[in-house]
């Protein structure tokens, strides 16, 4: 489990293997006093919890046994690893409106670019959704573009270049 506070990410229970998935994305903490209970003594304030699993199916599953919890949070998948756990109503898309309301913009002068489920209230609450080549085949419908690359390829230059700024050279 990655457990996000405000300041720190500590790291839960993991495996190597997610150590190793991890290396150079995430920096961990040692929890204080090795459990939950200790961080939650410490008043730290949970952003976001990542429940991990490299069996995508058992994800699925973990949430539709724990769909009851969607009432206190926003659950969504990425990398089809995690189950993430927020603040309720706190997700991609209310990010994406709360920045444009900051700088002035409209929904609609934004383009999004996902690739998992974790970007897909982003992709809806934007101008223009851009999946890439490789998004979640049940979040296609809800792209307005897809690319031809991944994001390792180079996907958001790709959008950029097609989409943003076509006659740009």
């Amino acid at each position: 489990m990655h457990i996000y506070t405000e300041d720190q990410v500590y790291g839960y229970q993991l495996t190597q293997e997610e150590i190793d998935f991890c290396q150079g994305r995430a920096d961990f903490a040692a929890l204080p006093g090795g459990d939950l209970t200790a961080l939650r003594a410490s008043g730290a304030r949970f952003a976001k919890i990542l429940y991990v699993d490299t069996d995508f199916p058992r994800l699925k599953k973990l949430r539709k046994d724990l769909a009851d919890f969607e009432k206190v949070s926003e659950m969504s998948f990425s990398s089809n690893r995690y189950l993430e756990f927020n603040p309720p109503k706190v997700n991609k898309g209310t990010g994406l409106k709360k920045l444009c309301q900051e700088l002035g913009y409209q929904l609609d002068e934004t383009m999004a670019i996902g690739d998992s489920f974790n970007d897909l209230a982003m992709i809806k609450a934007a101008g223009t959704g851009v999946g890439v080549a490789n998004v979640s085949p049940e979040m296609r419908a809800d792209c307005d573009k897809i690319t031809e690359k991944t994001f390792d390829q180079g996907a958001v230059a790709e959008a950029i270049g097609r989409w943003v700024l076509p006659d740009y050279e």
